[in-house]
C-alpha cells in the first residue's frame, strides 16, 4: 500500500492552485478499489465465452475492463463535483481511482504468491496503473471543460482511453512473454506522458463549474473572475479572456 500513499500525495501537492476535498478523493479512491469485483468477473466471464490468445486478451479484455472501470470510478461522482473545475483535478481523480483499484489487486496478488512479488508490482505495476489513471484523468478534465465551453466532449474521453488502453494492454503482453526490459521502457514512456499531461493541465485555466447552471444547490464562487462567455477562470486583472478572447472587463461573474 506504501506505493499508492506516496503516488497519491506526490499528485495531490501538484494541484497547486485548488487542492481538491480529501473526502471527495477518498470516495474515488474506495470506488476504484470497488471496481475490482466487477472488472474480475467480467474478465473470468470473457475467458470462459470468448477464448483468445492471452496477448490479444492483455489488449482486449485485461487494458479494456480495467481501464474502463477506473474510468466508471471518476464518473460516478468526482466529475460530477462542483470541485472538479481544473483540468488537474481529472488528474487527481484519475490517480485516486487507479490507486485504490491497485492498492485491492496488489493486496490479492500478495496473499497469492507472497511478499516477493509486492516489490516488483511495487515499482512498476502500482505506478503504471497511477499513471494510465492520471493520463485517461487529463482527458476526462479536457472532456469536461470543452463539455463547460459547449463543446463536444466526447472525443477526449475517446482519445484518453484509447492511451491508456494501449499502454495497459502493451504493457501486459511483455510482462506476460517475460520481455521486462521493453516492458520497464514503455512504463518509462508512461510516465514521460503523464508528467507532460501534469505540466500542461497546470497551464490550462480552471473553468467555472457553474457555466450553463444557476441551481441553487451550488455553491457560490463570487471571490473568482469568470469569462460570461466561456466560463473559463481569470486569475488576474484580464480585459479580455485569455482563452477565447471576450472582453471581461473588471466585473465578478459567477455564471454567464
Amino acid at each position: 500500500m506504501a506505493p499508492a500513499a506516496f503516488l497519491l500525495l506526490y499528485v495531490y501537492l501538484r494541484d497547486k492552485y485548488e487542492r481538491e476535498p480529501l473526502s471527495l478523493i477518498a470516495v474515488t479512491f474506495i470506488l476504484g478499489a470497488i471496481g475490482v469485483a466487477p472488472a474480475a468477473i467480467l474478465e473470468l466471464l470473457s475467458e470462459a465465452f470468448f477464448p483468445v490468445p492471452a496477448l490479444v486478451e492483455a489488449f482486449v479484455f485485461v487494458g479494456l475492463i480495467e481501464e474502463l472501470t477506473k474510468y466508471a470510478a471518476v464518473r460516478i461522482k468526482a466529475y460530477r463535483s462542483w470541485h472538479f473545475n481544473e483540468v488537474m483535478d481529472g488528474i487527481v481523480y484519475g490517480v485516486a481511482a487507479s490507486l485504490g483499484f491497485a492498492t485491492v489487486e496488489n493486496i490479492l496478488y500478495v496473499l497469492q504468491s507472497g511478499l516477493a512479488v509486492a516489490i516488483l508490482r511495487g515499482i512498476l505495476s502500482v505506478p503504471n496503473h497511477a499513471v494510465w489513471g492520471g493520463i485517461m484523468g487529463f482527458y476526462l478534465g479536457l472532456a469536461k471543460r470543452d463539455k463547460n465551453l459547449h463543446r463536444s466532449a466526447g472525443n477526449q474521453i475517446i482519445k484518453g482511453l484509447a492511451i491508456v488502453i494501449f499502454l495497459h494492454g502493451l504493457y501486459d503482453s511483455l510482462a506476460l512473454i517475460g520481455s521486462l526490459e521493453w516492458a520497464v521502457l514503455v512504463s518509462l514512456f508512461g510516465w514521460g506522458l503523464f508528467l507532460v499531461h501534469i505540466k500542461e493541465a497546470l497551464t490550462i485555466p480552471a473553468f467555472s463549474p457553474l457555466q450553463g447552471r444557476t441551481t441553487s444547490t451550488q455553491p457560490s464562487l463570487s471571490g473568482g473572475r469568470f469569462c460570461s462567455q466561456c466560463g473559463v477562470q481569470l486569475f488576474g486583472t484580464e480585459t479580455f479572456c485569455t482563452y477565447c478572447g471576450a472582453r471581461v472587463g473588471d466585473r465578478r461573474s459567477t455564471s454567464s
